[in-house]
């Protein structure tokens, strides 16, 4: 699937969950969304930045005696507006499904959404590590103990390719596999989170072969990217913490990154976190401090 590139994805943490909610307008029609405020410093000579980061809104349309549904979620960004999950659905059975339209990629434990991260950056380097949406369909086949699915989108050369694997037969649980095969890149991902009590672990493998150079945000000419994040997330109740290290190896430099996040549950609606996060990316070596409020409805 064409993305910004192939680290993370989907993955709900359990405060984004909880926060997570839905507006129901009709019986067959929702509304859902949030609003996203960060204040960021870096000490690396770029100065602070507060701002919206972005607004979205969501509606999902889900007739009741019907086997067709559909979503479309529109993101603001305070400099444009453009859409995101856009999807028309048909479950053929409880388990099959099949979709078309403006899908987010299979590939990633962090999530594209900043409802569905444990902190507030990514383990990579900006948003070249968040995963991307791209037009093409999909099947999916979920159980409560796996799930499987192949997701299809036609590039401006030839046909992008992504399948998934995912085990979920042992409570708290997750693993997914994934492997994709795109004109520009083959990508093969491997994660797996456990959740026992308040504590939630997990960890993630990538690697990634682009079939061209170009600039992927600081990294120039890349041909091979490999990477690496271990997470480990405590709630004490509201408040809660999460402790991260990534690594991710080029062929053209190197980037590894400690991030401790506390965050607090306002209510059922309202989070807020700061982050500190020292990177050491063989230059500037930042120290990264954001502070984010983040409001779902």
């Amino acid at each position: 699937m064409k993305n910004v590139s192939l680290i993370l994805l989907t993955a709900f943490a359990l405060f984004s969950i909880s926060l997570r909610a839905e507006i129901e307008v009709t019986e067959d029609l929702s509304t859902y969304g949030y609003i996203d405020m960060a204040a960021v410093d870096l000490d690396d000579g770029e100065g602070s930045q507060t701002d919206i980061s972005e607004f979205e809104l969501g509606l999902s349309f889900m007739p009741v005696e019907s086997d067709w549904s559909a979503v479309s979620e529109i993101s603001f960004n305070g400099d444009d507006a453009s859409f995101e999950t856009v999807t028309i659905t048909y479950a053929a059975t409880e388990e099959l499904s099949f979709t078309a339209g403006n899908i987010l990629s299979y590939q990633g434990f962090e999530t594209y959404d900043a409802t569905g991260l444990y902190q507030f950056s990514y383990s990579g380097p900006g948003p070249l590590y968040s995963a991307g949406y791209a037009v093409g369909a999909s099947a999916d086949y979920v159980t409560d103990e796996f799930a499987a699915g192949v997701w299809v989108g036609d590039t401006d050369s030839d046909l992008s390719f992504e399948f998934l694997l995912a085990y979920t037969g042992v409570e708290g649980l997750t693993a997914k596999v994934i492997y994709a095969d795109d004109p520009g890149y083959e990508t093969f991902n491997f994660w797996a989170s456990y959740e026992v009590g308040n504590l939630t672990l997990a960890g993630e493998y990538v690697d990634t072969d682009y079939e061209g150079f170009g600039d992927f945000n600081g990294f120039t000419e890349i041909g091979e990217l490999e990477s690496y994040m271990f997470l480990a997330y405590y709630s004490f109740g509201n408040p809660a913490i999460t402790l991260r290290y990534s690594s991710v190896d080029t062929d053209n430099g190197d980037y590894d990154k400690i991030t401790v996040c506390p965050s607090y549950t306002f209510s059922d609606n309202v989070l807020g976190l700061i982050e500190v996060s020292w990177v050491d990316d063989g230059a500037s070596d930042p120290t990264e401090v954001a502070a984010e409020l983040l409001f779902t409805f």
